[in-house]
């Protein structure tokens, strides 16, 4: 097949097409074809269901806690959400972290690095929120106060 360009075929365009595609085709053909599954990736796509629910469980619940702390505040209060704020924040970055530091995109330093800089923050996060709980007047009484302000 030759393309026509101003009464001239053009030497390039000549191949056939199946000759320009036959490398993928072959090297597609050539792989076998299994429809099962290894264990392993069953039990890994089981792990990612179950951390996915555990997500869901969380912001679910972070939309019964936070309205009953500020209604009634409490200190047990004030540690559910300073820890179900610690988690919702770490699991959120660490979405981010896999979908944008990616080992093929940033490198594997980096993408360890920032997934280690994930964990760091967040122990950081959850003991300043304890502590704060514990040494003054708790997380939900501390947003009132801003909000009174």
């Amino acid at each position: 097949m030759a393309l026509l360009c101003g009464f001239r075929r053009l030497p390039c365009l000549q191949r056939s097409v199946v000759q320009v595609t036959a490398p993928w085709l072959s090297a597609r053909a050539a792989a076998p074809l299994s429809v099962s599954r290894p264990a392993l990736s069953s039990q890994l796509a089981e792990d990612h269901v179950k951390h996915w629910n555990a997500e869901r469980l969380l912001t679910v619940g972070l939309l019964g806690v936070l309205p009953v702390a500020f209604t009634f505040p409490s200190p047990a209060l004030d540690y559910a959400v300073a820890l179900s704020v610690a988690v919702h924040s770490h699991w959120g970055m660490e979405a981010i972290f896999a979908d944008y530091a990616r080992p093929k995109r940033v490198g594997v330093f980096l993408s360890k690095a920032a997934i280690g800089a994930n964990y760091f923050m967040s122990a950081f996060l959850l003991g300043a929120l304890f502590y704060f709980n514990y040494t003054d007047v708790g997380v939900v009484e501390a947003v009132k106060m801003l909000w009174r302000a």
